[in-house]
């Protein structure tokens, strides 16, 4: 079927069936939770949609913004994300994508720009969409419209004041979307003690296309690029099922923030999405597996920047030893922090024997005393309590990458109070997989050199 344009005049239908309009103008298909998606914003004020990875939250968004485009004159949207690369390369690939899908014998009067822009030929500043980043500075100026659309997306890692600045807007719809990686915010809030004021929607990966029964396991051809039961398997076995990662990602979940939890999921996602300045010594830390299924991780910090340099299985301590000795002949290098329990021994002592060009040369025992014996049973506890306090600094400084291992293991390890009241980490023993690059980013907060005077983090 192909549409004339003075059937797509013929708005009063389309503009309440976001869902038609994309089957029949865009000869694609929505699924039940994105319809429903869909089909809120036509009808609610405020819209907020919690989904797993890989549900399609962008895909359908893109569809809502040319629909919103298309079915109303004059209007504006206004998208906002955390960071360019969500707003440019994925929310605004998916509207080039539907507007270039488009059925449509004549043209819509429309143009479509490589930057995040949409804009009426005849009115541009009349009719538009518009992307901005959160990172960037933005002026929100003259987006005011008697049909203005406001569509965040990552809704979880944009800040309050952001959201805030956009509702002054006073937009006839505001659409967020993001993962359950918030307990706290606008985003949190919609889904909880705000959600009277909100039509929610949760997807969880079960409630996807690719994992209807019969489905197979890689998924449905029409629906490449979402989640499927493999991938759900998958990360069954790296993450735990009761873990916060796969409560949020997979479930569609928001994890309690306990008070046993050492870093909080929120906290752990907003350091990934967080850029800060190197600064300082530099630090580099070597956790060495001990089991086949363990890995050997190097993370380096410069102040507030952290990043996984190195990972590897297999290897034995001359090699890992070798790796080591290259990367700091190579690289300014401060101190080399290095798990000397079981076999890491053998890595310190070959690293004792070479030149580790003037970087001094830590070895770390995680069961060992503690600095601050009044708060933490060991050294590594000690070492991740201190890594929590810079993950919840109240000025927000720390800055990881954005790897699911990471913050999963971050995330996921508990701690409790002993009788003499110093803290135990949860042990490895417990958890479903070893925290190897978690322990290499806690060891560059290991207490070094002489006791700091520290605050106990309650």
């Amino acid at each position: 079927m192909v549409l004339t344009q003075p059937q797509i005049d013929g708005l009063d239908y389309f503009r309440n069936y976001p869902d038609e309009f994309v089957r029949e103008a865009l000869g694609s298909h929505m699924y039940d939770r994105q319809v429903e998606m869909a089909r809120a914003v036509q009808e609610h004020p405020r819209v907020s949609v919690v989904g797993c990875n890989g549900s399609g939250k962008d895909w359908a968004s893109g569809r809502i913004i040319l629909h919103w485009m298309i079915t109303r004159y004059p209007a504006k949207v206004v998208v906002v994300g955390p960071t360019w690369r969500q707003v440019h390369d994925i929310v605004w690939n998916e509207v080039r994508a539907a507007y270039n899908s488009r059925r449509i014998q004549e043209d819509w009067g429309l143009r479509l720009f490589d930057s995040p822009r949409l804009e009426s030929l005849s009115e541009p500043e009349k009719h538009f969409a518009v992307g901005l980043s959160t990172t960037d500075p933005y002026n929100l100026q003259g987006y005011h419209s008697p049909n203005l659309l406001v569509v965040v997306t990552e809704a979880h890692a944009v800040k309050q004041s952001h959201i805030e600045a956009l509702r002054r807007l006073n937009p006839k719809r505001l659409l967020l979307t993001g993962n359950a990686f918030a307990t706290r915010g606008e985003f949190y809030e919609s889904h909880h003690g705000s959600r009277d004021l909100w039509y929610p929607v949760t997807i969880s990966a079960y409630d996807t296309p690719n994992l209807v029964p019969h489905a197979p396991d890689d998924g449905k051809p029409e629906y490449e690029g979402m989640v499927t039961r493999t991938n759900i398997e998958q990360r069954k076995v790296e993450w735990g099922e009761q873990s916060p990662m796969y409560l949020a990602s997979v479930l569609a979940k928001f994890p309690d923030s306990l008070d046993d939890t050492i870093v909080p999921l929120w906290a752990a996602v907003e350091a990934a999405n967080r850029t800060a300045t190197a600064e300082g010594n530099v630090i580099l830390a070597c956790d060495v597996a001990r089991f086949g299924q363990d890995r050997t991780v190097v993370v380096e910090r410069q102040g507030d920047v952290a990043r996984i340099k190195w990972r590897v299985q297999g290897r034995n301590t001359m090699e890992i030893a070798g790796w080591l000795g290259a990367y700091v002949a190579d690289n300014h290098v401060d101190t080399v922090v290095v798990d000397d329990t079981g076999v890491g021994g053998g890595v310190v002592d070959r690293l004792r024997e070479i030149s580790l060009n003037g970087a001094r040369l830590v070895p770390f025992q995680g069961g060992a005393s503690a600095r601050d014996k009044e708060h933490y049973s060991n050294a590594i506890a000690e070492s991740w309590m201190l890594m929590r306090k810079w993950f919840l600094d109240e000025d927000g400084h720390a800055d990881i990458e954005n790897d699911n291992s990471l913050i999963s293991q971050i995330s996921g390890r508990g701690y409790t109070y002993q009788s003499d009241k110093t803290i135990r980490l949860e042990s490895k023993k417990d958890m479903v997989k070893s925290p190897d690059e978690a322990d290499a980013l806690a060891m560059t907060f290991a207490q070094l050199g002489r006791p700091p005077r520290v605050t106990f983090l309650q």
